[in-house]
């Protein structure tokens, strides 16, 4: 596993599977990486949570975790990280404000 994106998620009930896909699309571009998305539900009062686990469903490459309470982004950051399997680490933000297609600016210069 070479790139760990994890995104907390909280009230993204309708944007977070867009961001899932506009990384999804950056990823192809770059074949020689692997990956995996880690999408943390910070215990989201929407239906986020039901969105994650389609989508871990759906992928080979996904994983989903669930926070028992709302724990703030930087803890769900946290849970994100110990059970990533990647070099790299990648935080994103679940509204697309932090556009995917831009990591590699970053991961290129390692």
């Amino acid at each position: 596993m070479d790139i760990s994106f994890v995104i907390p998620c909280y009230g993204s009930e309708h944007t977070i599977e867009l961001v899932v896909n506009e990384l999804r699309e950056t990823m192809t571009q770059r074949p020689e990486y692997s990956y995996e998305i880690v999408l943390v539900n910070d215990n989201s009062p929407d239906q986020v949570w039901n969105v994650i686990q389609r989508l871990v469903r759906k992928y080979h490459n996904m994983k989903g975790i669930s926070l028992a309470r709302n724990f703030g982004q930087h803890a769900a950051l946290m849970a994100g990280y110990r059970s990533c399997e990647g070099e790299i680490v990648v935080s994103l933000d679940d509204d697309g404000q932090t556009p995917a297609d831009e990591t590699f600016l970053l991961i290129d210069k390692i």
